[in-house]
């Protein structure tokens, strides 16, 4: 099935509007369509919520080849020959000349890859290490078709094929160390310099496409950054730019969140990645480093404490409120504001972490105060609901002097009484 102007403008359309939770419905089905390059147009228009959401995709021949390559490739409108780059366009020419010069091989993997997604990593691990080394040794003079007609220079068709040729042929162990850097293993680091090393000799197109698919996998790309540095000095001020630029992207991720449950993770992750940047033997390089981090922790922090009171208002508060003026809860609401509460907990704290403190400590105070006003008159909501939910944002001693009953207060003397 291909897809006429009108039907791309509605899709298109249609995409834009559509809310997160369906978004990756609708990419599924765009995907089953046979026309890539309209349907790549059609997803530019919302690739950076792709890639905020990340919903899984189909494990096609073409995903898989490039998949190693994702880092470096740019949307038509965005790529320069000569960049060191590969222009989306390039993908279905080459993926082409990929399967017609290794049919039997192509055809196998796509069959394996049938009802898999590039979520399924062992899957794709397995099927990249038959294609990727297998498609490494393609002569990269020769023009793919259909490279002209997808509105790219004959002359880049080398350039872009070396460049895809050189990661292929060390795809397996780059693939193997971007997984331990995903996961955080202790071995992420050694496995990062047994992949980046043999790119060296590639030049620096290849080894600055391996050094920022590791980077952008890596839980502590200060690390990675420091090392490829340390393999070569060209690739140096690469590597502090890449690092500068993903870090302000992850920032990006936590104020564009949506939820606190989302907005958590980004946080977390950025969080995570500041921690290690003072790796560097260059004061000069720690310095900028300690500044940036700085900066970034101020801004997220107030992003995360900003999301934190509006949704502890929104979440919580408000549909506390409502439950405990109405008749008996049932489970599924307070089962709903316990995982309200979860949610603004785990912004809470990985907020604390970057900045912030007091004002989270105000916030919470403040909260805390109106779920224990409702506490002491009962109702939709009872007493020990209320508490659980007092104990999952602010611990158990807090829950704890929210069961205790009430001190009397003491009796006041009449005035006539008292002067006795």
């Amino acid at each position: 099935m291909s897809l006429l102007g009108g039907q791309a403008r509605q899709l298109r359309l249609a995409l834009l509007q559509a809310p997160d939770h369906s978004l990756g419905r609708v990419v599924a089905m765009l995907d089953g369509l046979q026309d890539r390059s309209v349907i790549d147009q059609v997803l530019d228009s919302v690739r950076p919520r792709l890639r905020r959401l990340a919903p899984a995709r189909p494990l096609r021949l073409s995903r898989l080849l490039f998949l190693p390559l994702d880092t470096v490739i740019d949307p038509p409108s965005g790529w320069r020959p000569g960049s060191q780059r590969i222009p989306r366009s390039a993908i279905a020419p080459i993926a082409d000349l990929v399967s017609a010069t290794l049919p039997r091989l192509a055809e196998e993997i796509a069959a394996a890859a049938l009802g898999h997604s590039h979520e399924d990593h062992a899957v794709v691990a397995a099927l990249g290490a038959r294609l990727w080394p297998a498609a490494g040794v393609l002569a990269h003079t020769q023009m793919p078709r259909g490279w002209v007609a997808a509105g790219l220079p004959a002359s880049a068709a080398a350039p872009v094929l070396g460049l895809c040729t050189a990661i292929w042929r060390h795809a397996v162990p780059l693939w193997q160390a971007r997984a331990a850097a995903l996961a955080g293993t202790t071995d992420a680091l050694a496995l990062a310099r047994a992949a980046l090393a043999p790119l060296v000799a590639e030049g620096a197109g290849p080894l600055a496409a391996g050094l920022t698919l590791l980077l952008r996998a890596s839980l502590t790309p200060g690390q990675v950054a420091t090392l490829a540095a340390s393999l070569s000095a060209q690739i140096h001020p690469l590597a502090e730019r890449e690092l500068t630029s993903m870090l302000a992207e992850n920032a990006a991720a936590v104020a564009a969140a949506t939820t606190a449950g989302e907005m958590a993770k980004a946080a977390a992750l950025l969080a995570r990645r500041l921690a290690d940047l003072d790796v560097s033997d260059n004061a000069a390089v720690r310095e900028a480093r300690r500044r940036q981090a700085a900066t970034l922790r101020r801004d997220t922090s107030q992003s995360c404490h900003a999301h934190f009171a509006g949704a502890l208002v929104e979440r919580l508060l408000m549909p506390a409120a409502t439950a405990a003026a109405g008749p008996p809860a049932e489970d599924a609401v307070v089962t709903m504001l316990e995982s309200a509460a979860r949610d603004l907990r785990r912004l809470e704290a990985v907020g604390r972490r970057l900045g912030q403190e007091s004002t989270f400590d105000s916030t919470l105070r403040d909260a805390v105060a109106q779920l224990r006003r409702l506490a002491a008159t009962p109702g939709g909501l009872e007493r020990i609901d209320i508490a659980r939910l007092i104990e999952i944002l602010a611990g158990p001693e807090a829950a704890l002097a929210t069961l205790e009953p009430a001190k009397p207060e003491p009796a006041k003397l009449e005035p006539a009484i008292a002067q006795r």
